[in-house]
């Protein structure tokens, strides 16, 4: 579930990253098991990658801004939806996103 209200930085890994489409889905802190995951539309470039560890408020609905921990390169994202598993959320990415349809 997607909430709007006072900023609440945290931080999560990005477990999938496609270029193809420019979005990522990045692990939520373990608060709630039933969205483990989130996925995003990156708006700039460079968007973040596989492993980088990114901070802000990725619990936020909507416009999100997140910096990456190692580079601090920041990254203006937009919060889609969240998911249990990984897997569902790369399902259910936008058919122009290439690698969803890897196994």
């Amino acid at each position: 579930m997607l909430t709007s209200g006072a900023a609440i930085s945290a931080e999560g890994p990005v477990v999938w990253a496609d270029m193809t489409c420019d979005y990522v889905i990045i692990q939520l802190p373990e608060e709630n098991p039933d969205e483990a995951f989130g996925l995003y539309k990156a708006k700039t470039k460079p968007m973040p990658k596989v492993g980088d560890i990114v901070e802000g408020d990725i619990l936020a609905a909507f416009d999100v801004e997140v910096t990456e921990k190692t580079t601090g390169q920041k990254h203006s994202l937009f919060h889609w939806a969240n998911g249990k598993s990984r897997e569902t959320l790369v399902r259910h990415s936008p058919v122009q996103c290439a690698s969803r349809y890897k196994k």
